[in-house]
Parts: structure tokens; C-alpha cells; sequence
């Protein structure tokens, strides 16, 4: 995920088939792919490597949005992007133990997407004038009492 100039991890989805997402993904029977998701989880940058990091940091200046997520694949040698847009949901891991691991990340992403609406909401109060909870105010025709 791609939120407010920053790459969050999400997960890592192991299958056979070609057609890949998460929740028909082979993970949940299968600890070795949830130890992957996990160490992907925990140092994406070591897990995909800097030729792998760059081409995301890439993606993310070409697109320019405060929210996207990117859907990729690797090899050896190259990112294949499968998509990349604004409309990626971030789901919360389902209850169950198995699960767990992939809490910490999951609340990582809430936290930065919370914390940059805030921080957003902030500033358009702060151009319109009505008070942000810094307490800062600027002119606004209202806040003057004017129609």
C-alpha cells in the first residue's frame, strides 16, 4: 500500500494457479507461505530486494496519490505490475490465530491512513478558516460574522 509517500506491506499471496488474491491464495493451509507473508510483512525491503523497492518507489512518484496499492509479482529479475490504483481495499486480517502475524502490519496501514486524513482534514478547516484542533484560524467571511 501506498499512503501519504510511504510503502506499507499488505501480504504476500502464494498460489499454483495464474489468477491470484489473497483470500483464494494457498496460505492458510500452508505455514510455509504464511512464514513468507510474515517475513514480507516484517522487512519488505529485504524480502523483494532494492531492484524490487526502487520499481515500487517508482510507481508511487508516477502515480502521485496520497492512497493507492499496487499488485505485483517477482522473479529473479523483474516487478510484473498487475494493477496499481486508488481503490485498494485494506481488509483486517480474519480471527484466527493463524492470522495474527499479519495484525502488526494491518494496523500500521490504518494508522498512517487515519493519521493522513487528520492531518488533511486539518488543513482544509485551516484554508476555510474554522478553527483545526492546533487551534488555528484564518480568515474566513463566516468566522466574521458576514453571510
Amino acid at each position: 500500500m501506498m499512503i501519504d509517500g510511504q510503502i506499507y506491506p499488505l501480504h504476500v499471496a502464494i498460489s499454483s494457479h495464474w489468477k491470484i488474491h489473497y483470500f483464494t491464495a494457498e496460505m492458510a493451509d500452508n505455514p510455509e507461505h504464511r512464514a513468507e507473508d510474515a517475513a514480507f510483512l516484517e522487512n519488505m525491503p529485504a524480502v523483494i530486494g532494492p531492484l524490487a523497492m526502487n520499481a515500487l518507489q517508482r510507481i508511487q512518484a508516477t502515480l502521485a496519490l496520497d492512497y493507492a496499492g499496487i499488485d505485483f509479482g517477482l522473479n529473479a529479475k523483474e516487478v510484473l505490475l498487475f494493477e496499481a490504483n486508488a481503490t485498494m481495499v485494506v481488509n483486517p486480517p480474519e480471527p484466527d490465530e493463524r492470522w495474527n502475524y499479519r495484525i502488526p502490519a494491518y494496523q500500521k496501514i490504518h494508522t498512517a491512513v487515519q493519521r493522513m486524513l487528520v492531518e488533511r482534514a486539518s488543513l482544509g478547516q485551516e484554508n476555510r478558516g474554522i478553527a483545526s484542533p492546533r487551534g488555528v484560524s484564518i480568515n474566513h467571511p463566516k468566522a466574521h460574522g458576514n453571510p
